[in-house]
């Protein structure tokens, strides 16, 4: 069909449309607030350094953490959304809205980064590999290898920086939008056979006490309910609606003599101010859960002096800028270090949490 002439490129496992129609948009938004624009890409070339300190302390912490069994490692996430197998078809909006706050900020900064030193931007685009949504700016390497040392740290830098100073943002909004703790359980769902549902619990409901013990969030749940047996009586107090229900716990299917309600739950957070419904509260509180998960995350693996991250190459004018004439060996003994932390956080983290997926 002869695509490509439209900037249509199709392989089996992604499809790219590659324009030029975003790159005045883009110079247009560079001109406008130039002075901020500079501040804030230099702060960003700045902050790079302690990024890349940062991500690489933190891999040999949790390493070191994992390896040791300590209780302050944590497990790495491997998040491979493929949405029925490895993700819940549940989760799956809240990543695909997750990436895209990624990743349109973070190609629009490096975009505007080149522009401000009229660095030429070839294409701009999206493209779809497998589920996964995406976007892309082309920058003129050839012509930015031969800029000043400001120029490409203020270029490789304005990505990462740029998500994590939307992660700072969304954390403010967390922060003013939402109570410091939880208040209660929220039910989110039901099992099959649930006694909760059968007894005429709502979706949306908040457990607030079990005969008369206080639940503020589902560990305190899940302790009361270790304490009991299946046949149990219980009587649990509910808001949204407010109500009181008694009956009988059912039996878990892996744990014979573990008592069950039969409840899908999460921490109620409630808003400072009640704007909106329950569910609409319990989906932004998640939305932004994610976000904060995705951009501090691929932000700082971003920086990893690791080929073909980001990272590398500000490593790699940051060398430049040292007096190091031949950086070609340097950058290989980092992208070998680099790769072997983020496998060996990914590999003891598989062998002591197994898999986790956000199901």
């Amino acid at each position: 069909m002869k695509a490509d002439k439209h900037g249509i490129i199709a392989k089996p496992y992604y499809l790219m449309l590659k324009t030029v129609a975003f790159n005045s948009w883009l110079e247009r938004i560079g001109g406008r607030f130039r002075r901020g624009w500079l501040a804030f890409f230099d702060i960003g070339a700045a902050m790079g350094i302690g990024l890349l300190a940062f991500v690489i302390y933190s891999f040999v912490n949790n390493a070191v953490g994992l390896f040791r069994h300590s209780s302050s490692a944590g497990p790495t996430l491997l998040i491979i959304p493929l949405p029925g197998l490895t993700i819940g078809w549940d989760i799956f909006p809240y990543i695909l809205l997750a990436i895209a706050v990624l990743l349109i900020p973070h190609e629009m900064a490096h975009g505007i980064a080149s522009v401000l030193d009229k660095v030429p931007i070839k294409s701009s685009g999206v493209f779809m590999a497998v589920f996964l949504p995406g976007g892309f700016v082309e920058i003129d390497e050839e012509n930015l290898a031969k800029r000043k040392a400001r120029t490409k740290l203020r270029v490789f830098a304005a990505g990462s920086f740029t998500n994590v100073a939307t992660w700072a943002l969304v954390l403010v909004l967390l922060v003013a939008l939402y109570q410091p703790a939880p208040a209660g359980v929220l039910v989110t769902g039901f099992t099959n056979g649930s006694p909760a549902q059968m007894n005429g619990m709502l979706q949306w409901s908040i457990i607030t006490q079990v005969n008369n013990n206080a639940t503020p969030d589902a560990q305190h749940l899940g302790l009361y309910l270790s304490t009991l047996s299946p046949g149990s009586t219980v009587t649990v107090h509910l808001s949204n609606p407010s109500q009181t229900l008694t009956f009988t716990t059912g039996k878990s299917e892996t744990n014979s003599s573990r008592a069950i309600l039969g409840v899908i739950t999460a921490n109620y957070v409630p808003l400072r101010y009640q704007f909106l419904p329950v569910y609409s509260s319990y989906q932004l509180l998640t939305a932004f859960s994610w976000m904060q998960l995705i951009l501090l995350g691929v932000a700082l693996v971003n920086m990893l002096p690791l080929f073909p991250f980001d990272g590398d190459r500000y490593f790699d004018t940051v060398l430049g800028v040292l007096g190091l004439k031949s950086t070609k060996n340097v950058r290989i003994v980092a992208s070998v270090i680099s790769l072997g932390l983020l496998s060996s956080n990914i590999i003891l983290s598989y062998i002591l949490f197994g898999t986790i997926f956000p199901r």
